[in-house]
């Protein structure tokens, strides 16, 4: 049995194209026919991070890793509970108050490295 072809990305020096998630169809129906709409997603680009970004993003997924430790028994949640301390006073150290003031909004609905992206690239 051959192996399904997988369309690989593209690289990052090169602009990247629209996404299409859904084709524009016409659906009959009695009541006369329907034409779903295009949907597509921008052209994706990669985030440009200062160094401390950087390194608060590398926080932020220690901050999520140590939520994997946490399920270890006895001991994983006194674990986890320090690690997360640690990195998030790290993450202290490098970001301005407002913009620890965004991740800290952002940080409690989202995983720790997709609130640190969030809180960077200006999502209010």
């Amino acid at each position: 049995m051959p192996l399904p072809k997988f369309k690989l990305p593209q690289l990052p020096g090169k602009p990247f194209k629209a996404i299409t998630i859904l084709e524009s169809r016409k659906i009959p129906t009695p009541f006369g026919s329907i034409e779903t709409p295009h949907i597509e997603l921008p052209p994706l680009q990669i985030p440009k991070l200062e160094e401390r970004h950087r390194k608060a993003l590398g926080h932020a997924i220690g901050i999520d890793l140590a939520d994997i430790v946490g399920v270890v028994p006895y001991v994983g949640g006194l674990i986890a509970d320090n690690l997360r301390r640690s990195h998030t006073e790290e993450i202290r150290k490098l970001l301005t108050p407002e913009e620890f003031s965004t991740y800290a909004k952002w940080d409690r609905t989202y995983p720790d490295a997709i609130a640190i992206l969030r809180s960077h690239l200006g999502g209010k």
